[in-house]
């Protein structure tokens, strides 16, 4: 028995899908950058499920609020 793809959409469908997710991204201040799209990719092609794209983001995201607290504190006022 063949198993039924996951994801029924097609390959313009995606891009269109994911064309419009970045664009309200960057409508709310996001800035692509090289690791982030390498993370796109990564998913794209399979490497990593989706939930494991959202885990990087978020843990990437975290890192950069504790990042930016850090510096807030360290700043004399």
């Amino acid at each position: 028995m063949s198993q039924v793809p996951k994801d029924t959409r097609t390959p313009a469908e995606k891009a269109r899908d994911t064309a419009g997710i970045i664009g309200s991204l960057k409508h709310e201040g996001y800035v692509p950058n090289p690791e982030d799209e390498a993370i796109h990719q990564r998913a794209e092609r399979g490497e990593i499920t989706t939930e494991e794209a959202i885990a990087l983001f978020l843990e990437r995201a975290l890192e950069r609020e504790r990042k930016a607290l850090a510096r807030k504190r360290r700043q004399p006022g």
